[in-house]
């Protein structure tokens, strides 16, 4: 099974909010061919029990924190369900419009990867109407939502499980996949580096909300992400073999019930589909 287009909503202890950005989802994507999951990073509000009272898919385990919630999201629409083009939304951010996800799909299979021109970033932009013949081209970038095509996660990897947390990991991400040919330029000018990232613009509203940031988090992802910038390649999900069977094991429980019912507008009749038990051990080899 494959699909033309994978959303995620990342969450963590924010009931209400994440249970309205579905409704959105629900209402305002068009395209029919699309894949849906909620990744949830252990919340302890209730949002997990709301998820399944309302049957929405989920993906979850214990807090991990921002980097690899996304990761749960990203690896399970691009290599489990073969989403073509896969986008996060953070649970705050939501379509405001009919259709809002098709400049987004023809973006990402031009450019590879595209982050969102949110209202707040007038003053990096540098260029661009920020559409998918004319992105805007940005001096910083920011992690509301991002889109991703899967020659991209390929190449360039995912979110680096060393942030946990709050902060930085989505930077040091974009930045790597840039430099891999994905979503933005990056050169050497007067012997510095210097990254513009592609951003495309409309279609989505940001709604105010309690932050989760940690200073002490934030902190030691920015050292982290100052002493790994630009220096590092391909990125797995996971580190250690600890980490991998964890992420196996996340994986593995959420496609249990089989593949299907990801489907974000379900068909008509039901469809024969294996379970995806075992999908994730065949992909790495060990099937």
């Amino acid at each position: 099974m494959s699909f033309a287009l994978g959303i995620g909503i990342v969450t963590y202890n924010r009931r209400q909010i994440v249970s309205d950005t579905i409704d959105r989802v629900r209402e305002f994507t068009r395209q029919p061919d699309t894949a849906f999951v909620v990744a949830d990073d252990g919340s302890s509000d209730g949002t997990l029990e709301m998820l399944r009272e309302r049957q929405v898919p989920v993906i979850t385990g214990i807090n991990m924190g921002i980097a690899w919630n996304k990761n749960r999201a990203l690896f399970l629409l691009s290599q489990i369900l073969g989403c073509r083009t896969a986008v996060l939304l953070e649970d705050d951010t939501r379509p405001a419009k009919p259709g809002w996800e098709a400049p987004w799909i023809t973006a990402t299979q031009r450019w590879g990867h595209a982050n969102f021109a949110a209202p707040w970033m007038g003053e990096h932009i540098l260029s661009g109407a920020g559409t998918p013949d004319d992105p805007m081209v940005g001096k910083a970038v920011t992690a509301q939502y991002s889109a991703y095509s899967q020659d991209a996660l390929t190449y360039g990897g995912y979110f680096d499980p060393r942030f946990r947390g709050y902060g930085h990991e989505h930077v040091e991400h974009t930045r790597r996949l840039i430099r891999v040919g994905y979503g933005g330029t990056d050169e050497i000018v007067d012997g510095n580096e210097r990254v513009r990232y592609f951003l495309l613009n409309g279609g989505l509203t940001v709604v105010d909300c309690q932050s989760h940031m940690n200073t002490a988090e934030e902190e030691r992802n920015l050292q982290l992400a100052r002493s790994i910038m630009g220096q590092q390649g391909y990125r797995s999900p996971w580190g250690e073999d600890r980490e991998l069977r964890q992420f196996r094991s996340e994986t593995e429980s959420a496609t249990d019930g089989g593949t299907e019912r990801f489907r974000l507008t379900p068909p008509g009749a039901a469809r024969d589909t294996p379970p995806a038990r075992g999908l994730f051990g065949r992909l790495l080899g060990r099937r």
